[in-house]
């Protein structure tokens, strides 16, 4: 029932073109085509090779790992045969690369307790540190931990704090607990589901002074429940150091089209570590690769040039997007009228994020997401704005180089208000994604509804600019 509602929306705003029809004189006619002709069923073929190929390679696709190398030749094999010419930028970085990181609780009770090493975190001398376990006090305002009148009367010298992360940010908790004296920093994030646990980046290392790494909810509860019968020693230690490594970008445009006015579209390829990244972002990929065969047999058509992109190494925090954008000559840039993103299409509880077009840095940003809006409004599917920023992500490196953006994503780790609860459906309270960055990242997770409604929207902005993107330069 709702592939067919998604089917009835699309034809609702979309002609019966078809592939071999001589196209009217306008410049909706190959948007309304690939909305009518591209679908999440196509795009779930995809998305299950994507899992297969996670499976087949320790349930992941990170990027410099060999699922993220089958991902980017899957990718490759399928645009040619669409009749695409794939080109692979090859991209050097440097990544932190995790060479020990375990904890256990000592006493009172002997128990092993999972712990992700921050991202360029400090590390622990070689065979870790013991330490007395503290505890950050919980506060109902969200700020556990965020000044050091919080630890008053607590022996945070020495010792390893266990804190929730707070609204001051998990580099300020770290301060305070160094400049406490405290050894080290555990956090957990305080999110429904208490088997969750996410690895956090280091974004400024002179910000971190002491090891810090995470551990899921449920197993904060345990300690917990431990420190309630005696004071907890525990045992860390995290280790890692900085690598060389490569990715690669992907892309494939069309033949025809102005090579002055380039409409871009992309996602990022690769996974994170923990998972398999279906929902983030096979699903995104997936929509690009239905979108760019359905947009195949035009290639000769279209009035400006279309060039798909797949990004390697976001989870490094935009590695391959950064890489390409500074590597454009000031003629590049200037040729790429915008660019448009898209992070989980599919998330399980959803609600649709469009990116505010207030972007004064970007001009033309607004006209993207007015585009957007319009198929939005005339398909009867709710939708609601975030900051550009409000999911960081590929379109970050475009805004500071002043290209339009445009996109959307179905929210990850936040939770669903009772508001968008009304306006989408689902479960207030819960996250939209609760296998984001977690091994249930799988097919079984996604919203099927979301994946039908969403499908069409990317290959009809596409499409629509392909014809015009007048409004935006």
């Amino acid at each position: 029932m709702r592939a067919l509602l998604a089917a009835v929306a699309a034809v609702a705003i979309t002609g019966s073109l078809t592939a071999a029809a001589s196209p009217p004189d306008d410049d909706l006619w190959l948007a309304d085509h690939l909305a009518r002709t591209t679908s999440g069923k196509q795009a779930l073929v995809h998305l299950r090779a994507f899992e297969r190929i996670a499976d087949e390679n320790g349930g992941q696709r990170a990027t410099a790992t060999p699922g993220f190398a089958a991902s980017a030749r899957y990718v490759t094999e399928q645009l040619t045969a669409a009749g695409y010419q794939v080109k692979s930028q090859t991209v050097p970085y440097r990544q932190f690369v995790f060479d020990a990181e375990s904890g256990q609780e000592t006493a009172p009770h002997a128990r092993t307790i999972r712990t992700l090493m921050l991202d360029g975190s400090p590390v622990t001398p070689k065979g870790g540190l013991t330490a007395p376990l503290v505890f950050a006090p919980v506060k109902a305002d969200g700020t556990s931990g965020c000044t050091a009148a919080d630890y008053d009367g607590l022996p945070v010298r020495g010792a390893i704090v266990l804190a929730p992360r707070s609204s001051c940010g998990y580099a300020n908790q770290q301060k305070v607990i160094a400049g406490l004296g405290g050894r080290a920093m555990l956090m957990y994030l305080p999110v429904p589901d208490p088997e969750n646990i996410y690895r956090l980046h280091v974004f400024t290392p002179s910000d971190f002074t002491i090891p810090s790494a995470t551990i899921s909810p449920e197993q904060a509860g345990q300690l917990s429940t431990d420190a309630a019968q005696h004071p907890i020693t525990f045992h860390l230690e995290l280790r890692g150091h900085v690598a060389d490594k490569k990715t690669v970008n992907l892309f494939a445009e069309t033949r025809g089209g102005s090579a002055d006015h380039i409409v871009m579209a992309g996602a990022h390829l690769d996974s994170v570590p923990e998972g398999p990244g279906i929902d983030d972002n096979a699903s995104s990929v997936a929509a690009l690769l239905e979108t760019a065969k359905r947009l195949a047999p035009f290639q000769n058509r279209v009035r400006d040039k279309v060039r798909f992109a797949f990004w390697g190494a976001e989870e490094q925090v935009d590695v391959g997007s950064d890489y390409y954008v500074e590597h454009l000559s000031s003629a590049e840039k200037a040729a790429i009228d915008l660019y448009e993103n898209f992070e989980l299409i599919a998330s399980p509880n959803f609600a649709r994020f469009l990116i505010d077009g207030n972007v004064p840095e970007a001009p033309g940003s607004a006209t993207v997401t007015k585009v957007f809006e319009q198929y939005f409004t005339r398909a009867g599917l709710p939708f609601k704005t975030e900051p550009v920023t409000g999911v960081g992500s590929d379109q970050a490196p475009f805004v500071t180089a002043g290209i339009a953006v445009g996109g959307m994503d179905m929210g990850t780790i936040g939770l669903k208000t009772p508001e968008e609860a009304a306006m989408f459906g689902g479960q207030a309270g819960q996250q939209y994604d609760h296998c984001y960055h977690q091994t249930c990242d799988r097919v079984a997770n996604l919203s099927l509804q979301a994946l039908d409604e969403n499908v069409p929207v990317i290959a009809w902005t596409i499409g629509r600019f392909a014809m015009n993107t007048s409004d935006v330069r």
